[in-house]
């Protein structure tokens, strides 16, 4: 028998507007088993409990009266510890921000509200969401292995069924690279479709909010719930079909995969997931795109420059109580030149255009990769260094594969695809600007014809 915190948001949601379902029975599910994983996997920072169950009753009180707010009406959510909730803290997983209380939400916080969300808590991140250290949260699929980049939490909080949904926020990749890890769905929506306010910004420019979820129609709800009134016709109709929308074309770029060192295995299960979207109507088409490998270096010098600003007056009195390797990075963008910056702004400009002139001129709905080079590395066994060599245990790889999308601006969604030595693997699309639902709508179809999205919540993988 399903258990309610079994359950995705779409079909949650589905049993809660049928009354098969109360938000106080689904709350409770999901906080149970979140106490039974949470020692085994650490996902969370804090854990509102007597809030989340109020909020439950409220929203279950508004459902008796046929009051339903939105697409996310009584659903349990994580976000972030770098997104603004009020009442809770956000302390960036930084002991130079414990006790930090968030006297209001983050923008996008209001918008899940308004929608009927439920916030849970506060999942665990990197300090600051830069990458650096290493978090106590353990990869479900193994805790030896990375659980992913700075959305650490969310992504782990998902893969085990302590939250249906969780926010996360990406840089270079930290919504789609813990979704890729854990066998989930991410996206990194167009840049400004989703309210950056109320967030412990890496980058200003770089920073994009996104969901994690278990399944691509669940992300598509989440990401209605996310945005406001003002925006949502930029999202087109989020209806997803049940048959591929014709003419459907992407994308291959298997020198950049070469060039990123993806590894033969992901690159196998990257072809059989191919072969099935082109059994599905899809048609692919190879392209060469040697312009990708700008993004990195300029994703550097911006975000890095950036940091130092939101950083200045932290650092100048809390310095001792940053991670060492947080605060060479962020001491690094000082030391950033300005023509340098001027430059890599200048290259931003350059890739969005030519990007979006070469998928209109191959007449592509996306661009198709790995979401990362390797199956999740052995934690010990990685290298952190954003300009490290590439290669299977390397987040730079990673950063090269992904930091296109944030550089742009594009939406970027990471949708699982099969399993290479028994880890799950991700495949990427990278979309053209404000066509995130095109991207959800073959990602749908895609999902609708193969298993893996039902490989979570993970029953058989033990929890020690």
């Amino acid at each position: 028998m399903t258990e309610p915190w079994e359950l995705g948001i779409a079909e949650a949601s589905s049993l809660l507007r049928g009354g098969e379902l109360s938000t106080a029975e689904l709350v409770e599910s999901v906080i149970g088993r979140l106490e039974a994983t949470e020692d085994s996997v650490r996902a969370w920072a804090f854990v509102d409990r007597q809030g989340a169950r109020h909020e439950a009753r409220a929203a279950d009180n508004r459902a008796q009266r046929g009051e339903f707010l939105g697409s996310l009406h009584g659903i349990p959510l994580g976000v972030k510890d770098v997104i603004d909730v009020r009442g809770m803290p956000t302390e960036g997983g930084s002991l130079a921000l414990r006790g930090r209380v968030a006297s209001d939400d983050a923008g996008v916080v209001r918008h899940l509200r308004r929608n009927g969300a439920v916030i849970l808590g506060k999942t665990v991140t990197h300090e600051f969401a830069f990458g650096q250290g290493t978090p106590p949260s353990k990869n479900p699929w193994g805790a030896e292995r990375y659980a992913g980049g700075s959305s650490i939490g969310s992504g782990v909080a998902v893969a085990v069924g302590s939250a249906p949904g969780a926010l996360g926020t990406d840089t270079g990749g930290s919504v789609r690279n813990p979704a890729a890890v854990n066998g989930l769905v991410g996206l990194k929506a167009t840049a400004g479709l989703v309210d950056g306010s109320g967030v412990l910004n890496v980058s200003h420019t770089l920073d994009h909010i996104g969901p994690i979820t278990r399944s691509v129609a669940d992300c598509a709800a989440m990401l209605q719930g996310m945005v406001g009134p003002e925006t949502t016709p930029r999202l087109q109709e989020m209806v997803l079909p049940e048959a591929m929308p014709a003419p459907t074309r992407v994308a291959v770029d298997r020198g950049a995969w070469a060039e990123w060192e993806v590894t033969r295995e992901v690159a196998a299960v990257l072809e059989r997931a191919l072969l099935t979207l082109d059994e599905l109507g899809v048609e692919i088409v190879d392209v060469s795109l040697p312009e990708l490998k700008m993004a990195l270096p300029a994703s550097l010098a911006i975000s890095l420059s950036e940091s130092v600003e939101h950083h200045r007056e932290l650092l100048a009195g809390s310095a001792h109580k940053y991670r060492p390797g947080t605060r060479v990075m962020i001491e690094t963008g000082a030391l950033v030149p300005r023509a340098d910056v001027q430059l890599a702004r200048q290259v931003r400009s350059y890739l969005r255009a030519s990007l979006g002139t070469a998928m209109d001129n191959a007449g592509i709905q996306a661009l198709v990769s790995p979401t990362l080079p390797s199956i999740a590395p052995i934690e010990a066994d990685m290298s952190h260094s954003l300009t490290g060599s590439t290669g299977k245990d390397s987040l730079s790889s990673a950063l090269m594969m992904l930091s296109p999308a944030n550089l742009t601006g594009m939406p970027g969604l990471s949708i699982p695809c099969g399993f290479a030595e028994g880890q799950p693997v991700g495949m990427h699309f990278l979309g053209r600007e404000f066509a995130d639902a095109d991207l959800l709508r073959i990602a749908y179809v895609y999902e609708k014809h193969t298993p893996w999205h039902a490989k979570v919540p993970v029953r058989n993988i033990a929890l020690t």
